[in-house]
């Protein structure tokens, strides 16, 4: 049923390598895909070219280019997924023109429900000459890998000549589909490497940055307790019973706070690690919030803290030591990015499934450009020195872990509030 075709010109092969080199140098699949469909549509002289691929070798394979369809089906069939079992179904060895290559002419009667059919004959029309193309013919070209894994497939319907593609023909078009098959998995190789690359370059910068700010907050404690240290060393004699009780202090908050730094650390390396083992139970509410007030009002007396809670207060369903680190930390940072003298008030709500545990303060609020800076590492404010440090990150971390989620709301002057929320306790 294959007739000849015209000879390929000299200048063939060399444009088959020039396309496949674009695809090897391609930034993206896409338009590499739309490249190959283009030229299997001018070179061969396809009306119709289909392109189904996976993302991944093995991967699910989805509809990637439809060329010369009507807009409103490449709308709807684009991106289809199409199932990889079902392809080698419709591909029988029977089929098999070449390798690769599968040619079911439509007297097989061949149905496959994911198939693009734009014409309008039977399939038991006759064909009008033995060698004439049928509608209802199927062309179909493996793109295999090195290892001779399917990446996926080319599909080409309705050539112009309306004649069956002759072997000769569809060896030059296994060519092409064998090249285009190893450029693309060698361009998805290069990708992979790219991406593998950049992941390496971008955990090395964030290794950098990290261990940067993990000197910036270190050196301010550690400056503090060298200064107060010599004060005391070198004139404790001469300095007065208040002098001597502040330079204590000095000691005792910023040895506080490296104990803090480390522990955060430590804490961090553990989670990176996934050797973070909550005992997720149901919790008193009341207790930790008491709790957490507590241990605030130990460092900050001159605050005060309101909470808001009607009784009964419903248990939470969490780990109760990392609650009490999380609302610690919000009370902490609410007493720190507050207007002086301000209460801070802590708020409880409650639905069917939900606690929700707010953390409200008045103060210079949250600006624009610093809100995406939240809830990271080291992630630094644009108003002066101030940087949220490992906690806010921390605390996402925590809820999440506990099946929680965690925000806030903040209007620039005026107030802000954190807010978490965690599982209801039957």
């Amino acid at each position: 049923m294959f007739h000849d075709s015209e000879a390929a010109d000299g200048g063939l092969l060399a444009r088959l390598l020039g396309i496949t080199y674009e695809i090897l140098h391609a930034d993206e699949i896409a338009p590499a895909l739309e490249s190959i469909a283009r030229a299997v549509a001018e070179i061969f002289g396809f009306k119709y070219v289909t392109i189904v691929a996976a993302d991944a070798p093995g991967g699910e394979l989805y509809r990637r280019v439809l060329l010369g369809f009507p807009d409103e089906l490449i709308a709807e069939r684009l991106g289809e997924h199409i199932d990889r079992a079902a392809v080698l179904e419709i591909l029988p060895p029977t089929s098999e023109v070449l390798p690769y290559c599968f040619y079911n002419p439509a007297e097989r009667e061949l149905d496959w429900h994911s198939s693009i059919y734009t014409g309008f004959r039977p399939r038991d029309e006759p064909r009008s000459a033995p060698d004439a193309w049928h509608e209802r013919d199927a062309l179909t070209l493996v793109l295999p890998d090195r290892d001779g894994n399917m990446l996926g497939y080319l599909s080409a319907d309705a050539p112009l000549d309306g004649k069956v593609p002759t072997i000769e023909t569809l060896r030059r078009m296994q060519l092409f589909v064998n090249l285009v098959g190893l450029a693309l998995a060698n361009a998805r190789a290069h990708f992979a490497e790219v991406s593998r690359r950049q992941l390496l370059e971008e955990n090395v910068r964030l290794q950098n940055e990290f261990f940067s700010m993990v000197s910036h907050e270190v050196r301010s404690p550690l400056a503090a307790i060298r200064g107060a240290t010599s004060l005391l060393q070198t004139h404790f004699e001469t300095l007065g019973v208040e002098r001597r009780a502040e330079l204590l202090g000095v000691l005792s908050n910023s040895t506080s706070r490296l104990s803090s730094i480390f522990e955060d650390v430590l804490l961090l390396s553990r989670m990176d690690a996934g050797r973070l083992a909550l005992r997720i139970e149901p919790i008193a509410t009341v207790d930790v919030i008491e709790e957490s007030i507590a241990r605030t009002r130990s460092e900050h007396p001159d605050r005060l803290f309101n909470a808001a809670y009607l009784e009964p207060v419903p248990r939470l369903y969490a780990d109760e030591g990392r609650t009490v680190q999380v609302l610690t930390n919000l009370l902490s940072n609410a007493v720190k990015y507050s207007f002086p003298d301000t209460p801070i008030h802590l708020d409880l709500k409650a639905s069917e499934h939900r606690v929700t545990i707010s953390v409200v303060n008045e103060g210079p609020g949250i600006e624009e450009a610093d809100r995406e800076k939240l809830f990271t590492r080291f992630g630094h404010l644009s108003s002066g020195e101030r940087s949220t440090g490992l906690g806010l990150y921390i605390c996402r971390e925590l809820v999440t872990k506990m099946n929680g989620t965690i925000g806030y709301e903040s209007e620039p002057g005026k107030r802000t509030a954190f807010w978490f929320t965690l599982p209801r306790a039957v």
